[in-house]
C-alpha cells in the first residue's frame, strides 16, 4: 500500500514536472515595427480616407474612415488571435517619456476572421491621441498558437504625425453622405411648389458628387410625389414638374443625362397618410435612387 502510494506521489511530480517544463518553453511575442521602417501611409479619395501602418511579420493597421461615416480602426493579421474572446489596449509611453505611465484603454473583443478585432470609437479616439502625443498602443492578448504565451502588438508613433495631417486633409474632402444615405434620398417640397430650397440643394450636390466618385453607379432614379390636396390632374403635372426640377439640378452638377430616368405618380402610392399636415408634408417628395448594377 506504502509502495502504491509512494508511486502515485513521483508520478503526479513527474506531471508536474512536465508541465512546468512546458510553460517555461512557452515564448512571449512582441511584434512592433522597428525604427527604420516605422511608418504610416495615406490613401485618399471622395469616398474613403486610409492611414495605414505595416507590423512587420504581423500585419497591418490602418485607421479608415468612409463618406458620411465614423473612423475606425481595422487591424488586419496573417496569423492566429486570441485564445479567448476578448484581448487588453493599452498605452504605452515611448522611451523618451519617463515621467508617464502605462495606461489601460479597455478591453477588445475579438470575432475572428482576417480582421478579427473589434475597437470601439472611443477607443479608436484615445489611440490617435496616444499616438499624436508620441505614445504607443498596444494590444495584449494570449495565443492560440502553440509555444506562445503572451502577444504583444504595438503601433509605433514614429513619423505618425505626418501621416495624420494627410488623413485629415483627406476627411475635410470627403463626401458627407454615406452610400446608404445617398442611394435612398427623399427631397421635399413646399406645399403646391417645385421649387427646390437651400437644404435640397445641398444634397443634392453631395449625391452628384458621389455619383461622380463611385464608378460602380450606373443609374441614378428619380420618382415624383404629391400630396392629395387639389385634382388628381394637378398633382400628376405637379409631381412630374418636381421630378424635372431634381433633373435638371443634377444635370447641371455633372451627372450625365444617360443615367437618369425619371417618374412620376402624382398622388398615387403616398408614403404616408394624407390625413396630417406632416404625412401631406413627407409626401410632396422625389425619392432618388442610385443602382449600381441594371
Amino acid at each position: 500500500m506504502h509502495i502504491f502510494f509512494k508511486h502515485m506521489i513521483i508520478k503526479a511530480f513527474v506531471i508536474l514536472g512536465c508541465f512546468s517544463i512546458t510553460m517555461a518553453m512557452a515564448s512571449n511575442l512582441r511584434y512592433e515595427a522597428p525604427l527604420h521602417a516605422a511608418n504610416w501611409e495615406t490613401s485618399s479619395s471622395p469616398l474613403q480616407c486610409r492611414l495605414s501602418h505595416t507590423i512587420n511579420y504581423y500585419g497591418k493597421a490602418s485607421f479608415v474612415r468612409k463618406a458620411g461615416m465614423e473612423i475606425y480602426l481595422s487591424l488586419t493579421i496573417d496569423q492566429g488571435g486570441p485564445t479567448g474572446g476578448k484581448a487588453r489596449l493599452v498605452s504605452l509611453p515611448s522611451v523618451w517619456q519617463h515621467k508617464l505611465r502605462g495606461r489601460s484603454l479597455g478591453k477588445v473583443k475579438y470575432r475572428g476572421g482576417s480582421d478579427p478585432f473589434r475597437f470601439s470609437r472611443l477607443q479608436v479616439r484615445d489611440m490617435l491621441a496616444s499616438l499624436e502625443q508620441g505614445q504607443r498602443p498596444a494590444l495584449h492578448y494570449h495565443s492560440r498558437q502553440s509555444g506562445v504565451g503572451e502577444v504583444q502588438v504595438v503601433l509605433s508613433s514614429i513619423n505618425f504625425r505626418a501621416g495624420m495631417e494627410e488623413f485629415r486633409a483627406c476627411m475635410a474632402g470627403l463626401i458627407p453622405l454615406d452610400y446608404k444615405s445617398a442611394s435612398n434620398t427623399n427631397i421635399l417640397f413646399g406645399d403646391r411648389g417645385a421649387v427646390l430650397d437651400i437644404a435640397s440643394k445641398k444634397r443634392l450636390r453631395a449625391i452628384a458628387m458621389f455619383v461622380a466618385a463611385d464608378k460602380e453607379i450606373k443609374q441614378v432614379i428619380l420618382e415624383g410625389y404629391s400630396d392629395n390636396i387639389g385634382s388628381r390632374g394637378k398633382n400628376y403635372a405637379l409631381s412630374r414638374s418636381r421630378a424635372v426640377a431634381v433633373r435638371s439640378y443634377l444635370l447641371r452638377r455633372g451627372v450625365p443625362a444617360s443615367m437618369i430616368e425619371f417618374e412620376y405618380f402624382g398622388e398615387h402610392q403616398p408614403a404616408y397618410s394624407n390625413r396630417t399636415k406632416k404625412g401631406r408634408l413627407l409626401n410632396r417628395r422625389v425619392l432618388v435612387q442610385l443602382k449600381k448594377d441594371f
